[in-house]
Order: structure tokens, then sequence, then C-alpha cells
């Protein structure tokens, strides 16, 4: 008899022990698991940031282009007013007029073709944003064992055990 309840105090002991093991295993896990995603959080930031200074690398590009070709309208309508200045190709107002009616059109192309490049880098800038949070949204939260169920799974195994042992200690029928 003394044996049985030697084995049913064991029993328990070990049922409390392993469950101890298992909560902090458990809690490891989950700690770990919180790293990981912490980690995946800076590295979405850090992406999300690389994304932005793309985008505003190329709004850049665009300013200085409009900018050269501007500079660069502006030079050919001087160019060409000059010339017919120069050759005396008849009213210097409607040279004037003339070069300026082209210039102003060649400038509609210009400031169209850059509001489209801004529009797009916008468009980029709300991607890349969608894309953080998809992949913020992605990360599954932890969840960490509770140290309540921990203590009622210990103190059930304990009185599991203790009714174990009352039952061996106690004589047949």
């Amino acid at each position: 008899m003394c044996d049985l309840a030697s084995a049913q105090i064991a029993m328990a002991i070990f049922k409390v022990g392993t469950t101890i093991q298992d909560f902090q295993s458990k809690q490891a896990i989950a700690r770990n698991q919180e790293a990981a995603n912490e980690q995946t959080r800076k590295n979405s930031d850090q992406a999300y940031l690389y994304d932005l200074s793309k985008i505003d690398a190329e709004v850049v590009s665009a300013s200085r282009e409009k900018k050269a070709e501007e500079f660069k309208l502006q030079q050919e309508a001087n160019k060409k007013a000059a010339q017919n200045l120069n050759l005396n190709a008849g009213n210097p107002d409607k040279i004037i007029q003339d070069i300026a009616g082209t210039a102003d059109m060649q400038f509609l192309d210009i400031t169209r073709d850059y509001e489209a490049d801004i529009s797009k880098a916008s468009g980029q800038e709300k991607e890349a944003y969608a894309a953080q949070l998809r992949r913020y949204n992605s990360i599954a939260p932890v969840v960490m064992p509770s140290r309540t169920g921990l203590l009622f799974q210990i103190g059930t195994q304990a009185a599991t055990g203790y009714s174990d042992y009352k039952k061996a200690q106690s004589p047949t029928k």
C-alpha cells in the first residue's frame, strides 16, 4: 500500500512539474514570437521609409526635368525670336506672338507631364503606406500563457494527487 501511495505522490509531483515546464516553454515561445513581431515591424518601417525616399527621389527628378524643359523651351523661344527679328522677317509683334503661342503649348505639355508624374508619386505613396499596413496586419498577436491557468492546473493536479493518495491509503473492501 505504501508503494502505491508513494507512486501517487510521485505522479502528482511529476504532473505539477510537467505543467510548470509546459508553462515556461509556452512563455518562451510567446517571448520569441513577440521579438519576431517587433523585428517584422522594424523591417516594415524600414521598407516603408525606403519606398518613400525612392518616391521623393522620383519627385525631385521630375521637378528637375520640368525646370530643364522649361529653360530649354525659353531658350529656343528667345533664339527663334532673335533670328526672325534679325532677319527682319516681318512684323515683330506677330513674330513674338507666333513664337509665344508655340511656347505656351509646349509649356502646357511640360506642365501636364509634370503633374502626371506628381500624381503618380502620390499614388505610389498611398501604395507604400497600404503595403506597410498589410505587413502590420499580417503580424499575428501573441498570447502569453495565463498564470491563473497555471495555478488552476497545479491546484487540480494537486487535488487529484491528494485524492489518489487518500484512495491508495484507505483499506480496500
